[in-house]
């Protein structure tokens, strides 16, 4: 089993910034989980909001959940922050607007535990305002470094998001988030993947992101699209040089942004998530 007991602690990694309208729930959904050899570490990114007040509110009696507060840096110094602190054998990232059901943690750790993998993955609803579209594998699956690499650099199945998943911390070592960009989890989440032989991959839909409605000026656009597009060429130049058969799969993730940068063009509306502000994607 790789070493790894029965009953690991897993580090769950919360950045805070301006949800108080949504931390409750988050904080519930990791508070009730079934699994509960668990530590939440929880950073205040210089909050203006009352998010502080509700987490106290909320789980301020909980001796598994623990407050840090920072200067306002961005999802990736959060992160970064996080991984430093934590103590568990096991990382998984949850963002604070989103919500994971009441098994995410007990699926994962079986994936890692029992199945001897290195990253365990579930399936997830996006929820949009008026719709919810699910993501995940008609079945449960082990798979094997390069299958997983081409489903994550083609961003389909398995997605970019550091969230929806669970990792060994050892894959961690000298691993962080690249700050003061944007899309940071593209360039970010391969390079575990590349350190990994083996992966759990659930059907089960257990994370649940929030999509809330927003509206972005063509500029802002463009040059979103600008980094997109970087940090998927970052991604495609770090696993071809191990696996270049696979350099096609990330030419499908250039030709969707630029896709999706050609319907902004045409005035067409998106939705997108408070998560792009401030760095945090």
């Amino acid at each position: 089993m790789g070493g790894l007991k029965m009953n690991p602690l897993v580090s769950i990694i919360i950045p805070i910034y301006n949800v108080e309208k949504y931390l409750k729930n988050c904080l519930l959904s990791v508070k009730n989980q079934t699994y509960g050899n668990f530590e939440a570490i929880c950073i205040n990114d210089g909050t203006k909001d009352n998010s502080e007040k509700v987490f106290y509110e909320t789980v301020g009696n909980d001796p598994r959940f623990k407050l840090f507060t920072k200067k306002n840096g961005g999802l990736s110094s959060v992160r970064n922050l996080g991984l430093s602190l934590a103590q568990g054998e096991l990382i998984s990232f949850v963002d604070s607007d989103d919500t994971i059901h009441m098994n995410y943690l007990e699926e994962l750790v079986k994936g890692i535990v029992e199945y001897d993998c290195d990253i365990s993955i579930c399936g997830h609803n996006i929820n949009y305002p008026r719709f919810t579209i699910p993501s995940c594998f008609p079945k449960t699956t082990i798979m094997k470094q390069k299958t997983a690499l081409s489903f994550l650099m083609s961003d389909m199945m398995i997605k970019n998001y550091s969230w929806g998943k669970c990792y060994k911390k050892k894959l961690w070592k000298d691993i962080q988030f690249p700050e003061n960009k944007t899309y940071e989890d593209v360039e970010t989440i391969c390079k575990t993947f590349m350190r990994s032989h083996r992966f759990y991959v659930s059907n089960k839909l257990l994370y649940n992101y929030e999509i809330r409605q927003g509206s972005i000026s063509q500029q802002k656009a463009a040059g979103r699209n600008r980094e997109l597009k970087r940090a998927y060429r970052h991604q495609m130049n770090i696993v071809t040089k191990k696996y270049p058969t696979l350099k096609p799969f990330g030419y499908i993730n250039l030709f969707k942004a630029d896709i999706m940068h050609l319907c902004n063009n045409n005035e067409m509306r998106f939705y997108v998530t408070d998560k792009t502000k401030n760095g945090n994607f």
